[in-house]
């Protein structure tokens, strides 16, 4: 073979490369375009499952048009079809001052509530949980949750204005559609000063595009602010490596690291027990009543009761003190809810009674973590005066509290996390001990009280609660306490949950909040009584 025919074959065979990749890469195409597409995930009822922990993956929570970076603001693609978002010519002038003042005039930067739809493309995880009546979303920032009601049921406080607005959800298909209305209009669509007025009026669509990818669509009205409606529209990803969604208290957070709030030394996490704490006896108690579940309350598939709905605690004043005390002129009454010891006292360590004594001092409100319109921690959550919604679903049960934070308790036997992560609701683990919900939690950061005059707990404690369902519509609640930092033995509360046919309303705390500025005022001057003597 001579030269010249060698490399004219080669020259053919490298003109026929092209051809056959070509046609190996349009046989692998139409390979996968045969292949029959993935099932949906369904729940039990047929619906396409939502149930997961979802986040935006974009930049829309900065500006939701297209946008090149500024001072703080990171590039990013924009999520509005079309790229125009179609104001009226006065609110595109308070859109543009919105923005030039944004770092003080956002909501967000005094940690309000972010308002629907910028809560869902936030960068922040949240969590899906859904049953056939409800879907809720748990949200990682601030312990937010949205309620979306799916069962048709008309709203019983209609006409009331909040920070999240009221949802009501119902199927179309596969489609779960959302109509969101009821907004103040005090919240921004984003960082950049997109805003709203209170004529808000959204309607929301979640459609399962696979097993880890919602799409998720939103049509804005608003007649006062933009001239026709308009869109948001982007895919919402499953985190498939997280099992759980953490805290970011942003107030609290915010307050600690100013110095605004300052929390106990000798019960956050880590301090250490006291030199002179007496011994903790882990097996004190009395055996209390047993409680029983009849056979008659309603019941879920697997047979366990239905512990779901509207309930409110009958808590005789726990808020202002779990032990029993007459009313005086700082606090009501409070009947004890203490079953364990027998004697309805706390079986306080010496300097946690101390502490205690202290905290009732008017001086000392102010360091109320509520006063804050901080989570009320476990159990406090369980017995503050105000209603609670509870949800089960698929392996999981879930309580909203009214006063703006969340539980989700897994059932699926998982370990509690690692000691040194602590949480201001700490770590819930549930089971089921016959017809009785048991959740133990751990893991707390120590900071919160558990009531108004200052009842003590530590981050060294752990809490068992019980749920027993003791006919049709009523719950009974306890829950033992061990911690052996603040006290000589665990104790037990008792607390009955009664349910009925209402509905949840917004309890916007920190954004309304009117009574912190007096009570640091009563402490500044404390302090500054205290300073002067000193100097004398």
């Amino acid at each position: 073979m001579t030269k010249h025919s060698t490399w004219r074959g080669a020259r053919a065979g490298a003109a026929l490369r092209p051809k056959v990749v070509g046609i190996l890469c349009l046989a692998a195409l139409l390979a996968v375009s045969a292949a029959p597409a993935q099932p949906l995930p369904r729940t039990p009822d047929g619906k396409p499952n939502l149930q997961g922990i979802w986040q935006a993956h974009n930049r829309a929570s900065v500006d939701l048009l297209t946008h090149v970076a500024s001072d703080g603001m990171p590039a990013g693609e924009g999520v509005v079809p079309g790229g125009e978002i179609p104001y009226r010519p006065g609110a595109l002038e308070r859109k543009r001052a919105n923005f030039a003042n944004r770092a003080t005039a956002d909501p967000l930067a005094q940690c309000f509530l972010p308002g629907v739809p910028r809560i869902m493309y936030m960068e922040y995880p949240f969590q899906i949980f859904q049953t056939p009546e409800h879907v809720a979303i748990a949200f990682e920032w601030s312990q937010v949750y949205r309620l979306i009601y799916t069962n048709g049921a008309p709203i019983k406080h209609a006409g009331i204005e909040s920070w999240m607005g009221d949802s009501r959800g119902h199927w179309e298909g596969d489609v779960l559609v959302v109509e969101v209305t009821g907004h103040n209009d005090r919240t921004w669509l984003d960082a950049a000063g997109d805003f709203h007025s209170d004529a808000l009026e959204l309607t929301e669509r979640y459609s399962l595009r696979d097993a880890n990818t919602i799409d998720y669509e939103v049509t804005v009205e608003d007649p006062k602010v933009f001239t026709r409606p308009w869109k948001i529209a982007m895919p919402l990803h499953r985190q498939t490596d997280a099992t759980r969604i953490f805290e970011y208290q942003c107030q609290a957070e915010a307050e600690e690291a100013g110095g605004a709030f300052e929390p106990g030394v000798q019960t956050s996490y880590p301090a250490a027990a006291p030199a002179g704490n007496a011994p903790f006896d882990a097996r004190a108690g009395r055996a209390l009543p047993e409680l029983r579940t009849p056979r008659d309350v309603p019941r879920r598939a697997d047979g366990k009761p239905d512990l779901s709905g509207w309930y409110m605690p009958d808590a005789g004043g726990a808020n202002y003190g779990l032990e029993t005390h007459a009313q005086n002129f700082l606090t009501p009454q409070s009947r004890g809810i203490v079953v364990d010891p027998a004697d309805g006292s706390l079986p306080y360590q010496a300097w946690a009674r101390a502490e205690r004594v202290d905290r009732e001092r008017p001086h000392r409100g102010y360091d109320d973590p509520t006063a804050h319109c901080f989570v009320a921690g476990v159990p406090r959550a369980q017995y503050v005066p105000a209603p609670v919604q509870i949800l089960q679903p698929p392996g999981y049960v879930v309580m909203l509290f009214e006063r703006m934070s969340w539980r989700a308790i897994p059932l699926d036997g998982r370990a509690h996390l690692p000691d040194h992560l602590r949480l201001w609701m700490g770590d819930s683990v549930g089971r089921w001990d016959g017809d009785t919900l048991v959740v133990e939690t751990r893991n707390t950061n120590g900071k919160a009280w558990l009531n108004e005059v200052g009842d003590v707990i530590t981050h060294a404690g752990t809490v068992v609660e019980r749920f027993t369902r003791v006919s049709a519509k009523r719950i009974v609640y306890r829950a033992t306490v061990s911690d052996p930092i603040a006290y000589t033995r665990p104790w037990t509360i008792e607390v009955p949950l009664d349910e009925d046919a209402d509905e949840l309303l917004e309890v916007a705390c920190h954004e309304d909040n009117g009574d912190l500025q007096h009570l640091k005022d009563v402490r500044d001057e404390y302090r500054a009584q205290q300073a002067k003597e000193k100097k004398q």
